[in-house]
């Protein structure tokens, strides 16, 4: 009950000084209400926060980055691993700049994006 309205955060592909992501997602998160942020070891972060509401709030407004590297976030359970693990895949946001008008649509973008991986 006491880590309900919490989340698990890593860093993808880089491992960072933990006061210093530490007092970025401060910055970043701040607004939103009060939190505290645990570091659960191995580059894993907990931030546990006062409401459902905040805690949402952050899930629903990323990506989020610290210094240019994506912060993977997912909502806190009760028997879910707080290790790494191997990742296999993941969701990515990609910005796509220069395509033309006749791209714009499902089966246009879905084909430059399959570049990537498959396309959600």
């Amino acid at each position: 009950k006491e880590w309900e309205h919490s989340i698990v955060a890593f860093l993808v592909g880089k491992k960072l000084p933990n006061r210093d992501v530490l007092q970025i997602l401060q910055r970043k998160w701040g607004q939103i209400g009060r939190f505290s942020i645990h570091v659960a070891g191995n580059g894993v972060f907990l931030a546990r926060f006062e409401n459902r509401q905040a805690r949402d709030w952050v899930l629903d407004n990323g990506p989020w980055d610290v210094w240019g590297y994506h912060l993977a976030i997912r909502p806190w359970s009760r028997d879910m691993s707080l290790s790494l693990g191997e990742c296999k895949s993941m969701p990515l946001w990609v910005k796509l700049k220069g395509v033309p008008i006749q791209f714009w649509n499902k089966v246009g973008l879905s084909y430059i994006a399959s570049v990537l991986g498959k396309p959600i």
